[in-house]
This record gives structure tokens, C-alpha cells and sequence, in this order.
């Protein structure tokens, strides 16, 4: 006999008890279903291919600081500290992005060395080229500091490398075929530590003119419908036009 439309109807206290359970279980499941597909590789940005956009490295200014002590019987600069002036000074010059600031003691008791001391700071940045329109001179007060420094700043750009995080994660098995989480992060990290001027990073540097000298003297050859290769040495050969490397060897054959 077939059950009928009333037969297949659920008691209500079962219905509520039913609803409870799912109500319990619901959550549960979502929870492991959901455990399932988060993890390190499936969150951005550790699914980018880029390292660029994965690990990339930050660029700011900072400032560089460079502080020369000042004994109260110095007649002016070391030996040493003229070494680490001008090394100072040219990187100045090299990397700088704002004005050159010297900063004096005062009220210091060494304040008449440091006085001293600055003569020579001023001589050797016209030594060095520096301009003194990009110099800026500010006192500070040092509070009867017997050896007050005398401090030298300027901004300049620093790169920060990413933090390469755990690297412990299991990569034998990867169903979804994802980059692993450090996946050119040594090598962004390295870059930032290593490279000379980290303005590079946010823009190329200007190109130079180009020299037109031999451009001139090779095109005035092309318009004769002479050979525009160089000549060989000491056979006084003109080079062809396509020569083969073995061709343009000295006293090849």
C-alpha cells in the first residue's frame, strides 16, 4: 500500500527536533568546509605569479645622519674624521634628495672647538663640490655637553625588503597547483639589500645624450656607398658588413 500525504507527514515534535540538529550541525560544517579551502596559499597575495606584487619592496625616504665628535681641545678635524667626511659628502652627492643640514652646539662646552670644527666642514664641501646654497647651518642647544657632536644630515630614498615568512609549509603535495607562499621573496629581499640607488625602483633614471660622432661618420660612409665597418689592425682592412666573428679577429684569415 502506498503511503499516503498524511502518512508522510512529519510529527511536529520531530520537526523541532530535527531543525535543532541542524541547526548544530550547520555551523560545524561550514567551519570544515571552510577550513578546507582558506589556508597560506589561497589568501592573496600568495596567489599572485608576480613576485613583484607578492613580495614587493617598499621604498621611502629616510634620513642619513652623520655625526662628527668634538673633544674641547679639538683644533679641527682628524685624519680619520676628514676620510669619513668626504666619503659622507659623496654620498651626499650621490644619492640626496633634499638640502645638506649642519647642525652646531650650542651652549656646549666644547662649543668653540665645534666652531672649529665646522671651518673645516665648510672647506671641505667646497672641496667637494657641494654647493653652499643646498647647505642649511641650525644651532642646537646641548646643555654644557663637554663633547657635543657636530651633526650632518640629508634625506635620501631606502628600500625595505618583504619578511619572508614561514617556509615550513609541505609543498610534496598541492592539489591546487599554487606558487608556494615564499616564492621569490629571498630574491626581492635581496634586491632591496643589495642595490645602489633605490630611486631606480620607482623610476628609470634619465638617459644621457647620445654621442654622434662616429653615428655622423658612419652615415656619411652609407651615403658614399662606402664600407661603414671599423678597420682591421695592423692589415688596415675595412671590417665587412657582416662579418663572422672569426672574421673579425685580428689577423684572421
Amino acid at each position: 500500500m502506498r503511503p499516503t500525504a498524511r502518512d508522510m507527514r512529519v510529527p511536529t515534535r520531530h520537526r523541532r527536533l530535527l531543525l535543532a540538529a541542524l541547526i548544530v550541525v550547520g555551523p560545524a560544517l561550514a567551519i570544515s568546509t571552510s577550513g578546507c579551502a582558506q589556508g597560506p596559499r589561497m589568501e592573496a597575495p600568495f596567489t599572485l605569479s608576480d613576485p613583484t606584487e607578492r613580495h614587493p619592496i617598499q621604498v621611502g625616504q629616510g634620513e642619513s645622519m652623520f655625526d662628527i665628535p668634538v673633544s674641547r681641545s679639538a683644533r679641527g678635524l682628524t685624519g680619520a674624521q676628514w676620510n669619513q667626511l668626504y666619503g659622507y659628502l659623496a654620498g651626499y652627492q650621490e644619492r640626496g634628495t633634499s638640502g645638506l643640514v649642519v647642525r652646531t652646539p650650542s651652549g656646549s662646552a666644547n662649543q668653540a672647538a665645534a666652531k672649529r670644527v665646522y671651518a673645516d666642514i665648510r672647506h671641505a664641501m667646497r672641496q667637494a663640490g657641494v654647493s653652499p646654497r643646498d647647505v642649511r647651518v641650525q644651532p642646537y642647544y646641548a646643555r654644557h655637553d663637554p663633547s657635543a657632536p657636530v651633526r650632518l644630515s640629508y634625506m635620501e630614498y631606502r628600500a625595505k625588503g618583504p619578511d619572508c615568512p614561514d617556509w615550513s609549509e609541505n609543498l610534496a603535495r598541492d592539489p591546487a597547483n599554487l606558487p608556494s607562499p615564499n616564492m621569490g621573496c629571498a630574491t626581492q629581499r635581496n634586491l632591496a639589500a643589495m642595490i645602489a640607488d633605490p630611486q631606480d625602483l620607482l623610476s628609470p633614471r634619465p638617459e644621457a645624450p647620445r654621442p654622434g660622432e662616429r653615428r655622423d661618420t658612419v652615415w656619411k660612409k652609407y651615403v658614399k656607398g662606402e664600407p661603414t665597418g671599423a678597420k682591421w689592425a695592423p692589415q688596415n682592412k675595412p671590417l665587412p658588413e657582416r662579418a663572422l666573428t672569426s672574421e673579425s679577429t685580428v689577423g684572421g684569415n
